[in-house]
């Protein structure tokens, strides 16, 4: 056994041990072999989630208050764990780490496009310190692309982090309208697996290297392709990954579609062990060499489509589970787009929510003349990955 395996194998050790002393959930594993503990997710978690929380007092080298880290619900199900210290302190260093790898430093001028949810913006100070500017992309529309490539030239911004479905659309913005922005030196792609024709088109027309990022919110950087090799390549340093059956917890065989199960080797304050993320995959080793750490080829992440406001605009799905998220009686959501004003929400509660509220905030963005049912159902149907596809396009364009 090499030495980082030696490593990884007494971090699994490390937390594992941790957990079964100090979480009153995994008490009941004490002394009882990894393969017998529960595989985990996102719902169990939110159901015992007091249980398996640790308290501060015996969380090591724990400063002050855990972070609490939020999800974006993107899967269905909003969720927020703690971290500790040590685990939030190694999050910002694998942030420095894999943006290195990728041909980037620290606080080289940065474009962050997402959903940014009322309250998290960064105020001008944030901007200013971290050289980070939030781009909103709730509304993929060809005035907020050409704003955006003003501000790229305005700024020189040199990196660009965001979801591929947006590349997708700037893509096509900017063969449309011939435009060339020559600052850009690399691009990440998050959360999805980018597609190989949009990799291509970005790399040409911005004459930079593309990278694809396999991470979430509640753990981290789970792993990164390589210039010129598409297969992500594992943060085994802070994780340890299982592949499992779809319809068991039995490991998957290399090339076999499989779970993607997790073990935060660095949660003291919230052991995230055996997680199933709910994404899916294929993984293999390098023939060569079997003593390798697997690597995945692929990764089938979240299930959603775009859907359009009711004058046609097409918004990024994430603008949903930003607003969501700030229910928390809401155990799961489904949005679906039925007719071209006309949608429907389906909730699974906890307890009872403002309803109207709800709907007035989601024609804000929708439309006013948008026609929206909110139904209140028991459950909403899991696909065999875990996942719900949380956002549906039901008609034809």
């Amino acid at each position: 056994m090499n030495m980082v395996k030696k490593k990884q194998k007494q971090y699994l050790h490390n937390i594992v041990i941790h957990a079964t002393n100090n979480s009153e959930y995994y008490k009941q594993f004490q002394n009882k072999s990894f393969e017998l503990f529960p595989v985990m997710n996102k719902q169990i978690l939110s159901e015992k989630f007091n249980a398996v929380q640790v308290d501060v007092k015996k969380i090591p080298g724990q400063k002050g208050r855990v972070h609490i880290q939020y999800t974006s619900g993107s899967t269905g199900m909003p969720f927020a764990i703690p971290h500790d210290t040590r685990k939030r302190n190694r999050r910002i260093a694998e942030l420095k780490y894999f943006g290195e790898i990728a041909g980037f430093k620290s606080h080289e001028c940065l474009a962050q496009l997402k959903v940014w949810k009322k309250g998290f913006n960064k105020s001008k100070f944030q901007i200013f310190k971290e050289n980070i500017y939030p781009v909103d992309c709730t509304r993929i529309d060809d005035d907020m692309l050409q704003n955006f490539c003003n501000l790229i030239e305005r700024k020189k911004i040199t990196v660009l982090y965001g979801y591929p479905n947006w590349y997708g659309r700037l893509v096509d913005f900017l063969e449309r309208k011939s435009i060339k922005l020559n600052t850009i030196k690399v691009v990440i792609a998050i959360s999805e697996m980018l597609q190989p024709d949009t990799r291509k088109k970005l790399s040409e027309l911005l004459d930079c290297k593309v990278y694809s990022r396999y991470s979430n919110e509640e753990q981290g950087i789970l792993g990164q392709d390589k210039y010129n090799d598409e297969h992500f390549h594992l943060n085994h340093a802070s994780y340890f990954f299982e592949f499992l059956k779809l319809d068991s917890d039995e490991k998957a065989a290399p090339g076999e579609l499989c779970r993607i199960v997790i073990t935060d080797l660095f949660n003291f304050a919230f052991p995230l062990i055996r997680y199933d993320t709910g994404d899916t995959g294929l993984y293999y080793y390098n023939e060569s060499n079997r003593a390798e750490y697997p690597v995945l080829s692929k990764i089938y992440g979240r299930l959603i489509d775009l859907v359009y406001d009711t004058k046609g605009i097409p918004l990024h799905p994430s603008v949903f589970s930003s607003i969501l998220i700030n229910y928390r009686e809401i155990i799961l959501w489904q949005f679906i787009q039925k007719d071209y004003n006309y949608y429907l929400l389906k909730l699974k509660l906890s307890g009872d929510i403002n309803l109207s509220e709800c709907k007035s905030i989601l024609k804000n963005i929708l439309g006013k003349d948008a026609n929206i049912t909110i139904e209140l159902v028991d459950n909403i149907t899991v696909l065999p990955s875990g996942k719900i596809k949380t956002v549906i396009y039901d008609l034809k364009r």
